[in-house]
């Protein structure tokens, strides 16, 4: 396997990580019950569809070169309109025992291994912020591992170790919006558009196209074009 090969999306076909996203789920599970004690695992699922939630049976994510895995259970609930939920696990091999820690990944969609022990995760979730708007984003993250612990690193400007956007569904593009790494050129590129009709209710585009470097253990930004859709200009010619 090569070691910017993604294995996301990996079928469940290993019984022990069967067994983890099953525990996994089925806790998620008992937190929304309020006495799960007298609740049956057969009758959770029916409790949990009167309260219009929804979880799926979850997915794990390889490192490509094995050294951990991630846990990812999916979720949808619905009030005056649905919301995607999510509840991650990270699992990471410490010397002789395994690390197991709570996370904040989203549905991944490859993992890469960067020159220096590093790993940059690429990541899609949606959202409904307002009954008239849906975003769809995207996430890249930067990671590494220090004895126990789990360091981000910055991307561009960003200390929070992440770069990430997302994108109202009023936005007019010709290819949906991306993050993307090139292994060969060690380089994320990015397109995306932001809409302000419903911010402040100008049918303006600003489409974002950019690329960050892989220089010295940093992603550094190379270059950003943005460029200007004002669409109620041309709706009154």
């Amino acid at each position: 396997m090569s070691s910017h090969t993604s294995q996301s999306n990996v079928a469940l076909n290993q019984n022990s990580d069967s067994l983890i996203v099953a525990k996994y789920r089925l806790a998620l599970i008992r937190g929304y019950m309020e006495d799960d004690s007298l609740v049956t695992e057969s009758e959770m699922d029916s409790i949990l569809q009167e309260m219009r939630i929804s979880l799926s049976s979850g997915e794990v994510f390889y490192a490509p070169d094995s050294t951990f895995k991630i846990y990812v259970i999916e979720g949808e609930s619905c009030g005056g309109y649905c919301n995607p939920l999510w509840s991650s696990y990270i699992h990471y091999n410490l010397k002789s025992k395994q690390v197991i820690k709570e996370a904040d990944f989203t549905s991944i969609t490859s993992i890469h291994k960067l020159p220096d022990e590093k790993y940059v995760i690429m990541e899609h979730s949606y959202g409904r912020p307002a009954s008239v708007m849906s975003v769809v984003c995207n996430h890249a993250r930067v990671i590494s591992f220090q004895n126990d612990s789990i360091l981000t690193h910055s991307i561009g400007n960003n200390s929070e170790g992440k770069f990430e956007f997302c994108q109202q569904n009023t936005v007019q593009l010709e290819e949906e919006p991306y993050i993307r790494y090139d292994l060969k050129s060690k380089r994320l590129t990015y397109l995306y558009g932001n809409n302000y009709g419903y911010s402040h209710d100008l049918d303006i585009d600003t489409i974002r196209q950019g690329q960050f470097q892989y220089v010295n253990g940093k992603f550094i930004l190379e270059k950003e074009t943005i460029t200007v859709n004002d669409r109620s200009q041309t709706e009154d010619k």
